[in-house]
């Protein structure tokens, strides 16, 4: 892999023949690690799909793959993308009764949340007395 991206090939090519799954979606069948986070360091798209809508998250979800939905989830995997049955990543984990990826998914949206919540009314965090003079 890492001599096929050093002659020029492309990180995020999409094979046709096989429902516009790309080097990642691979690297997710086959439960790789190391090859999803080369592949992600080389400049993978977290977020791109395949032909049924599905993008990495999903894939890791459907396959029970908890290190791989983590990653994913830490390199910015949107949580809230649907494939082409209106399914996100967590409606998936809660069908198959993946319990693991159900706490890890609703844990990455509390996050999400309290993020979202910060910038929109700022730190929710009291500052301490010497700073408020």
């Amino acid at each position: 892999m890492a001599d096929a991206l050093a002659h020029g090939a492309d990180v995020n090519w999409v094979n046709a023949a096989e429902e516009s799954r790309t080097p990642l979606l691979r690297a997710v069948a086959a439960n790789s690690l190391l090859a999803c986070e080369f592949l992600l360091q080389n400049g993978a798209n977290v977020n791109q799909a395949d032909s049924a809508g599905r993008g990495p998250l999903h894939h890791a979800t459907i396959l029970a793959h908890t290190g791989l939905a983590c990653l994913f989830l830490k390199r910015g995997a949107n949580l809230n993308a649907v494939d082409a049955e209106g399914k996100d990543p967590l409606s998936i984990a809660i069908d198959t009764a993946n319990a693991d990826i159900v706490t890890l998914l609703r844990l990455a949206k509390m996050r999400e949340a309290e993020v979202a919540q910060g910038q929109a009314g700022g730190s929710t965090h009291s500052q301490p007395e010497e700073a408020r003079t």
